[in-house]
């Protein structure tokens, strides 16, 4: 005696939907072990990273004419 098991149409899609992005994270999982994470090939020499501390930080200097309150009391 052989035994089918049916399955419902649906029940196959999910099924099917749910192996292939399993399969998608592992594939992305193996490239981040392999790639070191940030998209750079181990296999290449790059420049060294400059830390962002030792950058001098921005200045903003807005310049102003005139007095603050001449413009508001001519109303």
């Amino acid at each position: 005696m052989e035994f089918y098991l049916e399955i419902d149409p649906v029940t196959l899609n999910l099924i099917i939907l749910v192996a292939s992005y399993v399969i998608l994270l592992l594939v992305f999982l193996i490239s981040c072990v392999l790639y070191d994470c940030r998209g750079k090939d181990p296999s290449k020499e790059y420049a060294p990273e400059v830390p962002a501390d030792t950058q001098p930080p921005i200045r903003l200097v807005v310049m102003q004419q005139g007095s603050p309150g001449t413009r508001w009391a001519k109303g």
